[in-house]
């Protein structure tokens, strides 16, 4: 029997650092998330210090409302930009992202006005 792949939405995060962090303080800030994470480096290569993070799983709306709140009012983050984005994962694992359906602009201190509709980048700058 063929394995089928799985299809939904998941929590898709793009978080901007108010100043590139260190390796280790970026992995700190993302500990809280308790998500999968892409780095951003300054350097094209990928080294130095870390400008932006990816971050995608699942995470309940309230938990990620009050870290976007502590990130963009502590000054960590310079912009957020956060929804339930689509996604189609094969058996092997690999992961296609569904384009956003529309996007939502919010001024930063806005992030308790992030509903999570499907489909909906919020972004908060």
């Amino acid at each position: 029997m063929e394995k089928k792949g799985e299809r939904g939405f998941e929590l898709d995060a793009h978080l901007a650092f108010a100043q590139p962090a260190s390796r280790e303080d970026a992995e700190r800030f993302v500990a809280a998330w308790g998500l999968r994470p892409t780095y951003y480096a300054v350097n094209a290569d990928g080294s130095g210090d870390v400008r932006a993070v990816r971050l995608t799983g699942t995470k309940d709306a309230d938990d990620v409302r009050t870290l976007l709140q502590m990130g963009l009012e502590g000054g960590t983050l310079r912009s957020a930009e956060v929804g339930l984005r689509g996604f189609l994962r094969s058996p092997t694992g690999s992961t296609d992202y569904v384009p956003w359906k529309r996007n939502k602009i919010l001024r930063k201190d806005a992030w308790n006005e992030v509903a999570f509709e499907e489909g909906v980048k919020y972004v908060l700058e």
